[in-house]
C-alpha cells in the first residue's frame, strides 16, 4: 500500500503555496509553513519591518545581515554575474516607477495605479554591491536597493524541499515556482501541466518530472494599465522598463527550482531565438515557450520530459 499523500495550502509570498507530501505529517506542514512566513518576513519588499527593507534603508553603510538574507542576495547577485545581468535585483526602482508599488493583489483589485518618470539607470550597476562573505555584510551605494522578488519564491522552494530531508516524495509549489522531489504518490513521478496563455483552463503540455525545479514566466498574470500604457513586471534592465518581449509565457525545468525560476525570467527577457539558446547552456535545464502569436517553442531536450 502507498503511503499517504498530505495535500494542503496556505497563503504566503503573494500568492498559494501549494504542498503534497507523501508519507509526510502535519508536523512536516507546519515546518514549511513557517519557513514559508519567515522568508518572507525577511525578504518581502512589501513589509517595511523585513530585513530586505533594513537593508535598503540602510545604504551607503554596511549591513550586517542574517544568514538567510545574506545567501539570498548573494544567489541573486550570483545570477546576475551568470546572466550577464539580464537578471538584475537592482530593478526595483524601475518596478516602482512603472506602477509596481505594493502587493500585485492591491493592483490587481482594481486599485489606483500611479506612475512616475522612468528613473535613469546604469546598467550593471549591481556589480558595485560587497558582499563580506566572512562577517555577512552587505554593502550597496548610496541610493541603490535591492529586490528578492525574482528569486525569493524559487529559493524558499528549494529551502523547503531541503528541510523535509533527503529521502523526501513530495512537490512544493509557490504559485507557479516549484520543485518535485521523489517518485510521486504512485512511483511514477509528478505531472505538472503548462497552462496555455490563451486558454487558461487548458495545458499545452504536462510534464513528467521527478527530483527537479519547475517555473514559468511570462507577462499574462502581473500585468495592468495606466492610460493607454501596459506594463508587467518583468523589466529589462537593458531598457530600463517592461519588457517587449516576443514571448507570452516561459517554462523552464532545471535542477533546482532557484534555476528554473531565474532562468525562466531571462529567457522571457531575451525573447524566443536567444532565450532558448541561452537555457540550452545550462546543463540539466530545458523550457518550453509561447509566442505572442501562439507559436510553442522548446529547446532540443523538452520532449524527454512530455508525460
Amino acid at each position: 500500500m502507498s503511503p499517504e499523500t498530505i495535500g494542503t495550502t496556505f497563503p504566503a509570498m503573494g500568492g498559494t503555496i501549494e504542498l503534497q507530501l507523501v508519507g509526510g505529517s502535519a508536523g512536516d506542514v507546519n515546518r514549511l509553513e513557517a519557513l514559508f512566513a519567515d522568508h518572507e518576513r525577511t525578504m518581502s519588499r512589501f513589509l517595511h519591518e523585513s530585513e530586505l527593507c533594513a537593508l535598503n534603508r540602510a545604504a551607503p553603510a554596511p549591513f550586517e545581515a542574517s544568514a538567510l538574507l545574506f545567501e539570498a542576495a548573494s544567489e541573486a547577485l550570483g545570477w546576475a554575474c551568470v546572466t550577464d545581468g539580464v537578471f538584475d535585483p537592482t530593478v526595483i526602482d524601475v518596478l516602482e516607477a512603472s506602477g509596481y508599488d505594493r502587493p500585485f493583489e492591491h493592483i490587481a483589485c482594481g486599485g489606483p495605479v500611479a506612475t512616475t518618470d522612468r528613473p535613469r539607470t546604469e546598467r550593471g550597476r549591481w556589480r558595485a554591491i560587497e558582499l563580506d562573505v566572512d562577517r555577512n555584510i552587505i554593502t550597496m551605494p548610496a541610493g541603490m536597493r535591492i529586490d528578492l522578488g525574482g528569486i525569493g519564491k524559487g529559493y524558499t522552494v528549494d529551502r523547503a524541499i531541503a528541510a523535509l530531508g533527503p529521502r523526501a516524495n513530495a512537490m512544493v509549489n509557490a504559485s507557479g515556482d516549484l520543485y518535485a522531489a521523489g517518485d510521486g504518490p504512485d512511483g511514477d513521478g509528478w505531472y505538472v501541466g503548462v497552462q496555455d496563455p490563451f486558454a487558461l483552463d487548458q495545458d499545452i503540455a504536462v510534464l513528467n518530472i521527478n527530483d527537479c525545479g519547475v517555473a514559468t514566466s511570462g507577462s499574462i498574470k502581473r500585468r495592468w494599465t495606466v492610460g493607454d500604457t501596459r506594463y508587467h513586471h518583468l523589466i529589462d534592465p537593458r531598457e530600463g522598463r517592461s519588457a517587449a518581449s516576443d514571448l507570452i509565457t516561459v517554462t523552464v525545468v532545471a535542477p533546482t527550482a532557484t534555476q528554473a525560476d531565474v532562468l525562466a525570467k531571462t529567457a522571457f527577457l531575451l525573447g524566443g531565438g536567444e532565450g532558448l539558446r541561452a537555457i540550452e547552456r545550462f546543463d540539466g535545464a530545458e523550457c518550453i515557450a509561447v509566442t505572442a502569436g501562439g507559436d510553442v517553442l522548446a529547446t532540443r531536450g523538452m520532449p524527454e520530459y512530455y508525460a
